[in-house]
């Protein structure tokens, strides 16, 4: 296994992409460093800086270069004889746009139903069947809901609907209501939510990777990196809030053939 003796950490962004990074290797390795090391690469929710709101596990963000931009860093840091440090996100994702998380967009339309609903910690019975989304400014605001394009809509805030459960003419109100979710005021969020988050921030879902067909779909990406040797090492954000992080770990090692894991 190959191990760092020093790394150099870039936030890649939409300001600063891989293909930016990749043009740093040189001046990094002139300084002495060993690995150049990469914040999370993952899609993530569009416009964030710091990429720990994983929308897509399943591709390196567009935004941040994506997988050629990542094919790029490795190409400079190969040159220069340096390794490749990346940092990732096993313990939640980000939901603050549903459309943009398709595991969430099909938890909130398909329910229980869902391929996905393994994957997310829902406590199903404390709401009825219903998952609890902390949005509205008030439980007043149900009035404000709107059907537009096929969807369910509160100002900015966009939400599917189940096959079946809307008519031409039917009331916003009666709709939401027949939804598997159920928006409520955010001042409820601590107390009454019924998914877990990452501590109290509402827009980041817990994931099980504990249950493997959910930690493979979720690291099928990161898998990739260390087939396609473009990757010599992880740095495992939050470990501490999986289920079993020892567990976690050890499976995390075996599907990446024993890299070098930062925790």
């Amino acid at each position: 296994m190959r191990t760092p003796v020093s790394t150099y950490r870039l936030q890649i962004r939409k300001g600063f992409t891989l293909f930016d990074a990749a043009k740093t290797v040189p001046y990094l390795h002139s300084l002495g460093v060993d690995w150049v090391y990469l914040s999370p690469v993952l899609t993530a929710e569009q416009g964030s800086d710091h990429g720990y709101d994983v929308t897509d596990p399943s591709a390196v963000d567009p935004e941040r270069g994506g997988p050629e931009g990542l094919a790029a860093v490795s190409k400079a840091a190969r040159a220069a004889g340096m390794g490749v440090l990346i940092d990732i996100v096993p313990n939640h994702v980000g939901v603050a746009t549903p459309a943009q998380n398709p595991w969430w967009w099909s938890l909130l339309k398909e329910g229980r139903q869902s391929r996905y609903a393994e994957a997310f910690d829902v406590d199903w019975d404390l709401a009825g069947g219903r998952i609890r989304l902390p949005v509205l400014g008030s439980d007043d605001d149900l009035d404000q809901l709107e059907i537009r394009d096929g969807e369910l809509r509160y100002y900015d805030h966009r939400f599917p609907l189940a096959e079946g459960t809307y008519a031409e003419g039917d009331a916003p109100r009666d709709v939401h209501a027949r939804q598997h979710y159920e928006l409520i005021g955010w001042r409820r969020a601590d107390n009454e939510l019924n998914y877990r988050r990452f501590f109290a921030v509402n827009t980041l879902a817990g994931v099980r990777v504990e249950i493997p067909a959910v930690f493979d779909e979720a690291h099928q990406e990161v898998v990739r990196w260390f087939r396609e040797d473009l990757a010599d090492g992880l740095r495992i954000d939050h470990p501490d809030g999986l289920a079993d992080p020892e567990g976690y770990l050890k499976r995390l090692r075996e599907v990446t053939g024993g890299a070098y894991l930062l925790i």
